[in-house]
This record gives C-alpha cells, sequence and structure tokens, in this order.
C-alpha cells in the first residue's frame, strides 16, 4: 500500500493489516472513498496471486468507506488504526 500511494501521490496516514481485513487512512484528493479501496484491493489481489494462486477471491464485496473532513476526524482516525484496534470498548 505504501508504494501504491507512493504512485498515486496519497497521503497513507495509517496502515494496519489484521488477520481478516485492513484498516487505512489515506489522503487522496479527487477521489472517491470507493476508488481508493477498489485500487487497493487491486494492488494487494496482484500481490497476493503469485503465493495463492489457487485462490479465486481475496476480498468481500464492498468495504466501509468514509470521507473525513475536519482535523480532529482525521487525527481520531489515526489513533484508532494505529493503537485502538485491540483494545476493548
Amino acid at each position: 500500500m505504501t508504494r501504491h500511494c507512493q504512485i498515486r501521490a496519497w497521503i497513507l496516514h495509517a496502515v494496519n493489516a489484521r488477520t481478516n481485513h485492513v484498516h487505512v487512512v489515506v489522503a487522496a484528493l479527487e477521489y472517491t472513498p470507493d476508488t481508493i479501496r477498489d485500487q487497493f484491493k487491486a494492488w494487494c489481489t496482484r500481490r497476493l496471486k503469485p503465493s495463492h494462486p489457487q485462490r479465486k477471491r481475496f476480498w468481500t464485496e464492498g468495504a466501509s468507506c468514509r470521507w473525513i473532513n475536519q482535523e480532529d476526524d482525521l487525527e481520531a482516525a489515526i489513533v484508532y488504526v494505529n493503537d485502538a484496534q485491540d483494545k476493548r470498548r
């Protein structure tokens, strides 16, 4: 994901790969959250496929995508992705 963000000139604020999902906070002007999600899925699939050629699918349909428009919300999202994944609510 880091490389894809570099190629697209996106700012990768946080990423946390879990055992069955991934959280990403990225700034990508002029792209919708759905487009960003789809590009990440495609990018990661191209890298996973050689190691798992028998696999037909790596992802579920869709995903949770949100616009973050306020600095406070961006900061909260980064903290959540980096630090709050394993904490009970």
